[in-house]
């Protein structure tokens, strides 16, 4: 399956432009039409939209707004440090908000760009075929951008200023709000402009590109997003109602059936197989970004982020564990073998009867085997310290050569996808790699297996094998931080094992915008809000039953259970995939599941045993802000006055 960078090819021909550098220019620089003289630049044009998928937000390298940051939002993912809209302490002057609107606004820009040249016949270098093909892709991205500036910033009828033309400057930047539905009709048009152009090909056979597909799929989704609106309540923190549109539903559920029509279904070969680079073009990729190691920058950085310190490219440089899969997630993959959901009192009684902080007692390592003690005495030294730091009536819960072996059968008879998602405690061996050994040219992935405690950040193989930590292969997770102080699960999803990579940063696998199994849990949302709910389970229970995870299937007893059972089968199925967050703000789901208790955990308790002992810590609702809308952000607001400011924020 050959792979098309598209940013790559903006890239290398941007210093041909006699305006900007579409690849670098600000937001409110856009490229003028003398660029689109032959082939080769009007393709660098359009690739220059595609690049905006990377800046934006979700498919980024930075620290703060890369795929990791975001889930970081949702109830799948903890981060490390945590972020001011977490903490309830964003403005409408924050960072989050105002590379968003900025990043999504240059994408625009640039497709306006395109379409304003490829919508004249004979133009942009090209063949007519091949222009129809490129102008319907600039339709599609900016049909993307505008829904993500839409479903953020312009909720309750605000919307969002809606440019349809090149500008020349930036002070014709000065449009103020179109309403909401006016926005949803250009992005509805704009698809439908792609759906019916016969030169737009329903299926690439190369990744990275938009096609016929994709534009159901996002088509399908705005239908879905008008017809089913949850009425968030932010002053009582709940949805209070949802506003049904069946005949946009119907439209919805019509355009998610067209997709499979275009060729896709979902990936045959297995879950975990999705996510390699093999199979990056597989019949489920519907739309992605593309990525390489070849060159620093262009990679996936989610391994970088979530990996831990035992992961290791060719570079050398190590994983931070940085974000990390949250115990709700962990406890929200279902007993496979029986029809239930998974329950920590099956595998120790009272579980939640202690204080989470106590609970580190039932996630130490053992110090015995068959009464021999184990490790050496570094190692016996903190456990006894671990165990000290819990209260005297439960240090008795440990079970010096028994306590993996209690633990490890929390992780028995579950939902496949949780083992293929997370590297779980005393569980199958992590393969990464060493720092150390790779310098001295020793190139042969390593056996890891994640206990607690462990000693340090760079707690290297060789030197856990001294007799003060006594571990031999398989050896102790590294992970980031004061790791002898915490525990929380780690993500294995998305990263490498090996040295797979010649770049930690970049790695080569795509990161999925839009796969089947997304549209088919789309689909079976707008079924349930039709009342059809055996439609709906039959769409779910294709996710759960697909090869290699082969889940008991679903029944709905009533419109409410079965939207629980499909949001909940979306956070398992799509955890780092930018997807959860987006989801929760739609449904107006995102304060129960992320600030308030949910599935027993207090918010902000990070770590299975307690909370994080360094980052930042606590999450807290905002008390002043409306956090079901992104504010248009106080900068564009201070330079463009017809802006109408954010209902409910604060400026």
């Amino acid at each position: 399956m050959k792979k098309i960078i598209l940013p790559l090819i903006g890239l290398a021909f941007c210093g041909l432009q006699s305006c900007v550098d579409l690849n670098m220019a600000p937001h409110n620089q856009v490229a003028s039409g003398n660029m689109w003289t032959n082939s080769t630049l009007t393709n660098a044009g359009v690739a220059a939209i595609y690049q905006n998928l990377r800046g934006w937000g979700i498919y980024n390298q930075d620290y703060t707004n890369a795929t990791p940051a975001f889930e970081a939002l949702s109830m799948s993912t903890d981060a490390y440090r945590t972020p001011p809209y977490l903490k309830g302490t964003s403005g409408s002057g924050d960072g989050l908000f105002s590379n968003a609107w900025k990043y999504l606004y240059e994408g625009v820009h640039r497709a306006n760009s395109a379409i304003d040249v490829l919508s004249e016949p004979g133009s942009g270098g090209v063949d007519d075929e091949t222009r129809l093909r490129l102008l319907c892709e600039s339709k599609f991205l900016r049909a993307f951008y505008y829904t993500r500036l839409n479903e953020l910033f312009g909720r309750y009828g605000l919307g969002v200023p809606l440019y349809l033309e090149p500008l020349e400057s930036v002070d014709e930047c000065t449009k103020g709000q179109s309403p909401e539905d006016e926005v949803w009709a250009q992005v509805i048009q704009d698809l439908t402009d792609c759906i019916d152009e016969p030169n737009f090909p329903d299926h690439y056979a190369e990744t990275g590109r938009a096609c016929k597909g994709a534009a159901y799929t996002l088509r399908g989704r705005v239908y879905l997003m008008m017809g089913a609106k949850y009425n968030y309540d932010n002053k009582v923190g709940t949805v209070t109602g949802t506003k049904i549109d069946e005949s946009l539903l119907r439209k919805a559920v019509a355009d998610f059936e067209k997709v499979g029509q275009c060729g896709f279904s979902l990936f045959k070969g297995g879950y975990k197989q999705i996510f390699t680079e093999a199979n990056e073009g597989c019949e489920e990729m519907i739309f992605a970004v593309s990525n390489t190691d070849k060159l620093k920058g262009y990679g996936n950085s989610t391994q970088r982020y979530c990996g831990t310190r035992s992961m290791v490219g060719h570079d050398g440089v190590e994983g931070w564990s940085y974000f990390a899969p949250s115990n709700a997630l962990v406890d929200l993959y279902e007993y496979k073998d029986e029809q239930r959901d998974f329950d920590w009192n099956d595998i120790i009684p009272g579980y939640f009867d202690i204080s989470e902080r106590d609970r580190l007692i039932y996630f130490l390592r053992d110090s015995l085997e068959n009464g021999d003690v184990l490790g050496g005495p570094e190692l016996r030294k903190m456990i006894v310290t671990k165990i000290n730091t819990v209260s005297e009536k439960n240090r008795g819960l440990y079970l010096g050569d028994g306590n993996e072996a209690r633990l490890k059968k929390a992780w028995e008879n579950r939902d496949p996808r949780l083992r293929y998602n997370v590297i779980l405690p005393y569980d199958e061996p992590y393969m990464g790699g060493d720092a150390k050994r790779l310098n001295a040219g020793d190139l042969n992935p390593v056996p890891y297996v994640f206990r607690w405690p462990v000693k340090q950040s760079r707690h290297y193989v060789d030197m856990q094998k001294d007799p003060s930590w006594g571990v031999d292969a398989p050896y102790d997770l590294m992970q980031d931080g004061n790791s002898e102080a915490e525990f929380a699960y780690r993500y294995r999803k998305f990263v490498m094992e090996g040295y797979e990579c010649e770049y930690a940063q970049d790695s080569p696998i795509d990161e999925p915008v839009y796969r089947y199994a997304y549209v088919l849990l789309m689909w079976a949302e707008a079924l349930a809000q039709l009342d059809d709910l055996t439609g709906a389970a039959e769409k779910v229970n294709m996710v759960r039953q697909r090869p290699s995870v082969e889940m008991w299937p679903y029944t709905f007893s009533n419109k409410e259970d079965a939207l629980n059972k499909i949001r909940n089968e979306s956070r398992r199925e799509f955890c780092m995939e930018g997807v959860n967050f987006l989801e929760e703000f739609r449904w107006g789901t995102l304060r129960q599941t992320k600030f308030e208790p949910f599935m027993n955990y207090q918010p902000g308790s990070k770590t299975c045993p307690g909370f994080q002992s360094s980052g930042n810590g606590g999450v807290s609702w905002s008390t002043t802000n409306d956090y079901s809308i992104f504010p248009v952000p106080r900068s564009e607001v201070e330079k463009n006055p017809n802006l109408t400011k954010t209902p409910g924020w604060v400026y």
